[in-house]
């Protein structure tokens, strides 16, 4: 699994826990298309093993992510495309958190630093998270005229209820961590530096649950959680499509882009 992600993504396995990084090493380790597109292929192949029963997934040393990479132009270039292929291209981020959310195993997203738009839609897909203290989650989508899609809503529903959803979205808010952990939007806080550490031992204390009652543990209180969520996720790449294409996106997009 470690050579077969391109150059963003790596994946370690000790013993029966599994460390899946993203670093770019640019952009603020913003998610392009072939990072998105990389992810997504760990966790189809992650979901086949019997033999990995928790997962680590940690960003760079300083930063989670900033989110979507807006400046990546294969995210634009399809302007001239079918529908049909727009829509394909805009369900990737969705497509890549609900693979993540269904994987059999423990997952522990580890963060350091900001996670910004994407990139807490994906640490949400996880079923815990831990965030070093230094650390901020930004959603600044609606300030740049785009929905907050990837299935981050309902998620985040489920944990923090409507109005704090709501908040979060709306007045794109910077929210420390502990706010972040008296929401429920995060499980533990680490001391900088440590929060990868802590997740490897949280995952670890996870491993020592039966992996056949881990799994069906987790697939019933998934279930139960988020059983009506795919009628709202279904809807988030069109509704992208339409933002982005409005010209009141278009002229958010192009003040966020010209910072």
């Amino acid at each position: 699994m470690q050579n077969k992600y391109g150059k963003s993504v790596t994946v370690e396995i000790e013993g029966t826990q599994a460390l899946v990084r993203f670093d770019r090493g640019v952009n603020r380790n913003a998610l392009d298309q072939d990072t998105l597109l990389a992810l997504t292929q760990v966790a189809r192949d992650l979901a086949e093993s019997l033999t990995i029963h928790a997962v680590v997934l940690t960003g760079a040393a300083d930063i989670f992510s900033a989110g979507i990479d807006l400046k990546d132009p294969q995210k634009w270039q399809e302007n001239d495309t079918q529908l049909l292929a727009r829509r394909d291209i805009a369900q990737r981020g969705a497509r890549l958190c609900r693979l993540w959310e269904e994987l059999p195993q423990l997952t522990v997203a580890a963060i350091e630093g900001a996670a910004v738009g994407g990139s807490v839609a994906l640490a949400l897909a996880c079923d815990w998270r831990v965030a070093a203290e230094n650390s901020i989650f930004y959603l600044p989508e609606a300030k740049v005229g785009l929905n907050m899609g990837w299935g981050a809503i309902p998620r985040m529903v489920n944990l923090i209820g409507g109005p704090r959803t709501k908040r979060a979205i709306l007045l794109a808010e910077r929210l420390g961590m502990a706010q972040a952990l008296d929401w429920g939007l995060i499980d533990e806080i680490a001391p900088q530096g440590r929060a990868l550490a802590q997740a490897q031992a949280l995952a670890a204390r996870a491993n020592q649950t039966p992996p056949a009652i881990l799994r069906m543990t987790k697939e019933s209180v998934n279930l139960h959680a988020g059983a009506l969520d795919r009628l709202g996720i279904y809807m988030d790449a069109d509704q992208a499509l339409v933002c982005r294409d409005s010209q009141e996106g278009r002229l958010a997009r192009e003040g966020f882009l010209a910072q």
